[in-house]
């Protein structure tokens, strides 16, 4: 689907602002090359470079430098970009406040909760933390955590220190399953043994034993 601003130009909206009787060749000339310059930009590029969510992603990181992002790169997802481009004015008006650090977070896109040492016993005056709650499968990095620290402290006032950002998970109930396996082994010796000579008229007797042996181990298993 293409965007409203895709359209270009045709020859003929071109209008000449040179005066038709006394105009130099030359003039004329620059004033052609130019017309066909400009008949070749898409129609409303220059609005939509203007709008957060109108402009081309190519376009981006200079609306956001224009708009004073502290904290951008291509690298995001577009859609990142396009939200702290679009928060730059509202952090600014405030910045230096702690509504200004929850407007700068906000659009990195993580539950971030800013706790000032005045909410928690045994803390420093004028300092504060950031507790980051992670999904279950929310990816998590050493450069995330980077960033909030660099944004925090762009956007918070100058005698207040971020002392600590701390990351926890939240994990689903889960079962816990554990189990054994039991091994049997039969072992079985048959030995000789020598004959016994026995008094006995006419019968010879031949004697043996069978000795049978249970070994049973259970160990653990993770």
């Amino acid at each position: 689907m293409s965007n409203w601003w895709d359209e270009v130009y045709q020859e003929q909206w071109t209008v000449s602002l040179l005066p038709p009787s006394n105009s130099t060749p030359w003039e004329l000339a620059v004033e052609a090359v130019d017309a066909d310059l400009v008949a070749r930009d898409p129609v409303g590029l220059i609005a939509a470079a203007r709008s957060v969510a109108e402009v081309p992603a190519p376009w981006l990181p200079y609306l956001a430098a224009e708009r004073s992002v502290d904290e951008f790169t291509s690298a995001w997802p577009i859609e990142r970009q396009r939200a702290v481009t679009a928060a730059s004015f509202g952090m600014h008006q405030v910045k230096g406040t702690r509504p200004a650090l929850v407007r700068a977070l906000a659009p990195l896109g993580f539950d971030v909760s800013v706790i000032e040492w005045f909410e928690a016993e045994g803390r420093d005056p004028n300092t504060f933390r950031l507790r980051v709650d992670i999904g279950e499968v929310e990816p998590w990095e050493q450069g995330d955590h980077d960033i909030l620290v660099r944004v925090a402290n762009q956007a918070k006032n100058a005698h207040t220190k971020l002392e600590t950002v701390s990351a926890a998970r939240r994990l689903v109930p889960a079962r816990l399953y554990i189990g054994g396996a039991l091994r049997m082994r039969w072992k079985i010796r048959i030995e000789d043994r020598p004959p016994v000579l026995a008094p006995i008229k006419g019968l010879i007797f031949i004697g043996g034993s069978v000795r049978i042996r249970h070994r049973l181990r259970i160990s653990a298993r993770p």
